[in-house]
């Protein structure tokens, strides 16, 4: 099976990616999120984002967010970029995986409405506490939370990183695309107006985020990952055909840039 990541610009690939960083803090070797933290966050956001400092001055990527309802369960993704543009070809640099549980609806309201979002003005950024079971440690009631809590994973290991300063805005046209209609981030997110896909790995983040937040570990089946590779080639045909309708998607190799960046020091 390839271990390359597929197009991550459209939504097929930002799903793929967001199961991808789910399996990561379901694994066994990683000291995990505490489960009380999903259980109790208003919603989920899983990224796909590479620390790039020349041009951008900061980070960049994609990704989606999923409101946990009133009612329990898990919304469709919408999808989101971070830096104010798509980065799927971004060549040359190391890609993290994030997952950001966002703790308040005041937060989750920031990100349901077509505007850019500033990380550490509008929507607070803290590393997240590690450990399935330290729910204990933790205060998770509706008063003075108005936090979101960050997990990052790079090539399996589990750490952090620096989003202060990012700008994180709806990609609407990405969601017109998937979707198949014109529909906002807060209809997506909290009024049951869209169907989702079968077999584009939504059912898939949906029973991660359950297994979370019941403070499980899941190692990948064969079957799994037999799955996994089918929906990445899906993904990357998707990225292929939507190449000539993206406008909000540059293209970027990281080790040219860097090298200018050098010339300029």
């Amino acid at each position: 099976m390839s271990s390359k990541r597929p197009d991550r610009t459209t939504l097929e690939g930002m799903i793929w990616n967001a199961n991808h960083a789910l399996d990561q803090a379901l694994n066994p070797d990683t000291p995990g999120i505490p489960r009380g933290m999903i259980e109790n966050c208003k919603g989920i956001i899983l990224l796909s984002v590479v620390e790039a400092g020349f041009i951008f001055s900061g980070n960049v990527g994609t990704g989606v967010v999923i409101a946990h309802k009133y009612d329990g369960t898990w919304s469709p993704p919408s999808a989101i970029g971070l830096g104010g543009i798509g980065f799927g070809f971004i060549a040359g640099a190391d890609v993290k995986d994030v997952v950001m549980c966002v703790m308040d609806n005041t937060t989750l309201d920031t990100l349901s409405v077509d505007h850019q979002v500033k990380i550490g003005t509008q929507v607070s950024a803290t590393l997240g506490p590690v450990g399935r079971e330290a729910e204990s440690a933790l205060n998770f009631t509706e008063q003075g939370v108005g936090r979101t809590y960050s997990y990052s994973f790079s090539k399996g290991v589990f750490g952090g990183i620096a989003l202060e300063g990012a700008l994180m805005n709806v990609r609407s046209k990405e969601n017109k695309r998937f979707y198949g209609k014109d529909v906002t981030a807060k209809e997506i997110l909290w009024e049951d107006t869209v169907e989702c896909p079968k077999g584009k790995g939504i059912e898939e983040l949906h029973q991660k985020l359950e297994l979370l937040r019941e403070g499980k570990v899941a190692v990948p089946t064969r079957s799994a990952l037999e799955k996994k590779e089918s929906m990445r080639i899906d993904a990357e045909q998707a990225g292929v055909a939507a190449k000539t309708s993206q406008t909000d998607v540059v293209e970027v190799d990281a080790k040219e840039e860097a090298k200018r960046e050098n010339e300029f020091c």
